[in-house]
C-alpha cells in the first residue's frame, strides 16, 4: 500500500515501525501479564506526532494530517493494542483542550503535550454510551464552582490519569436544564473515586469506574459553552473511529505477519505446513482483510484531509474494520493450532485485542444505523 502515501507519509511509516519493532516491541509481553503500562513511553513517542498530532500549531500541537494520524495508529495497533488505546484516549482529549481558554491550555494541554500530564475522557455511563444523549450525571451551580453527582464507566485508564474531561447535564435548582457540558476536572483539586474493573482485552490499560458524590469543580473549569458538550465530545468521538480503525488495520497486519512467519516454520507431514492448501487459503484470507480495512481506513483519512466532515467514511471503517479483524485473528490463531492458545505467543494477545474493536467509540451495530440514515435518509433511534 505504500503506493498510496507520500514520501513525508511513507518516511512516517518507516521511522515509526522501526522505533516500536526496537524500542516498544521488547516490553509489551512483560507489561501485559503485569497489566501495567510504561507512561514514560509517551515523551518518547510525542516527537512522531503521538498525542500531539490532531492539536492545530496555534493550540502548540503539531497539526498532523488525517492521513498521518491514520499512519501512527496503524503501527501502534500492530505492536500493541494497549499502546493505541492509550495514545487514543490521550489524543482525544488533547484535541477537545484545544478549543480551551488560554488558561486551560497552559495547565492542562501544554504538560499533556510533554508527557507530563495524563488524561481520561468520561462520557460513558451505566445508562448510557451509545445515547449519549440520555446522559444522568448532574451539574448543579453553586457560587464560582458546580457541583458534580452520577457516575462514569469503562473509562478507559482513569486510574494512571490526573485529569479528565467529564460530561454532565447543568441543572439549575429549579429544574432548568441547561444541556450536557464539558467540565475538566483536576484529581488534586476536585476528588473523586476511581476503582478499575478487570478486563479482557489491551490488558496494560485500567477501565474504570468514576463516582462524583458533591465534587466541586470551578466554573473557570467549564470547557467551551455551557450546553455545548455533545457537540465537544461528537468531535472527539469521530476522530476515534479512525483510530479504532487503523489500529485494527495494524492488528490484522500482525496477525498477517505472525501466520506467514510460522506457517513458514512450522513442519507437519515431512514439510512446512505453508505448502498445504488450506493453510494457503487461510493466510490469503487475512492478506485480503488487511488491505481491503486499510483502504477504507486511508479513504476516511482522505475524506477529513479533504475538508469534509467524514462521518460517514469513518463510520464505515469502524465498522468493516472492527468486524473484519476479529476474522483476521481467529484465523490467525487456527493457523497456530495449540500454540496460538498459549500466552506466550502474541496471536494468543491479538484474539483477544480483536474482540474489542467492534464496541469502543461506537460499537458494530451504532455505526450501521449512522450509515443507514445516511443512506436512507430516516433515522432508526429517534
Amino acid at each position: 500500500m505504500s503506493t498510496l502515501l507520500d514520501d513525508d507519509e511513507r518516511q512516517l511509516q518507516q521511522s515509526v515501525r522501526t522505533f516500536m519493532d526496537k524500542r516498544v516491541a521488547p516490553l509489551v509481553a512483560e507489561h501485559e501479564r503485569a497489566r501495567t503500562f510504561p507512561w514514560e513511553l509517551l515523551r518518547e513517542l510525542t516527537p512522531f506526532g503521538y498525542v500531539r498530532g490532531w492539536v492545530p500549531v496555534e493550540a502548540g500541537g503539531d497539526g498532523l494530517s488525517a492521513m498521518m494520524q491514520a499512519i501512527l495508529m496503524e503501527e501502534a495497533g500492530r505492536t500493541w493494542g494497549s499502546l493505541r488505546t492509550t495514545v487514543n484516549v490521550q489524543g482525544m482529549v488533547a484535541r477537545t483542550l484545544a478549543g480551551g481558554t488560554a488558561e486551560q491550555r497552559e495547565r492542562f494541554l501544554t504538560p499533556m503535550l510533554d508527557g507530563t500530564r495524563f488524561g481520561w475522557f468520561g462520557l460513558t455511563e451505566p445508562d448510557a454510551g451509545s445515547d449519549a444523549g440520555a446522559l444522568k450525571m448532574r451539574a448543579r451551580k453553586r457560587g464560582d464552582s458546580y457541583v458534580l453527582n452520577g457516575s462514569k464507566i469503562y473509562i478507559t485508564n482513569a486510574l494512571g490519569s490526573d485529569f479528565g474531561v467529564v460530561f454532565a447535564r447543568v441543572i439549575d435548582e429549579d429544574g432548568s436544564d441547561h444541556g450536557v457540558t464539558a467540565f475538566l476536572v483536576d484529581s488534586a483539586e476536585s476528588p473523586y473515586g476511581c476503582y478499575d474493573i478487570p478486563h479482557m482485552p489491551v490488558r496494560s490499560t485500567t477501565s474504570c469506574e468514576l463516582t462524583f458524590d458533591d465534587v466541586c469543580v470551578p466554573a473557570a473549569n467549564v470547557l467551551g459553552e455551557v450546553g455545548g458538550g455533545l457537540r465537544l465530545a461528537m468531535g472527539a468521538v469521530n476522530i476515534g473511529r479512525l483510530s479504532m480503525s487503523m489500529g485494527a488495520v495494524g492488528l490484522s497486519q500482525a496477525c498477517l505477519e505472525a501466520s506467514v512467519d510460522f506457517c513458514r516454520k512450522r513442519e507437519q507431514f515431512g514439510k512446512p505446513i505453508a505448502g498445504f492448501q488450506l493453510v494457503q487459503q487461510m493466510v490469503a484470507e487475512i492478506a485480503t482483510i488487511t488491505s481491503t480495512c486499510r483502504l477504507l481506513g486511508y479513504h476516511a483519512a482522505r475524506t477529513l484531509d479533504a475538508g469534509e466532515q467524514g462521518r460517514y467514511e469513518c463510520s464505515m471503517a469502524k465498522y468493516y474494520c472492527g468486524e473484519s479483524v476479529g476474522r483476521a485473528a481467529t484465523l490467525a490463531l487456527q493457523l497456530h493450532g495449540g500454540a496460538g492458545l498459549m500466552e506466550e505467543s502474541p496471536v494468543e494477545r491479538y484474539f483477544r485485542d480483536a474482540r474489542e474493536a467492534t464496541i469502543p467509540e461506537g460499537t458494530t451495530q451504532m455505526q450501521i444505523l449512522h450509515l443507514g440514515k445516511h443512506l436512507l435518509g430516516v433515522s432508526a433511534l429517534r
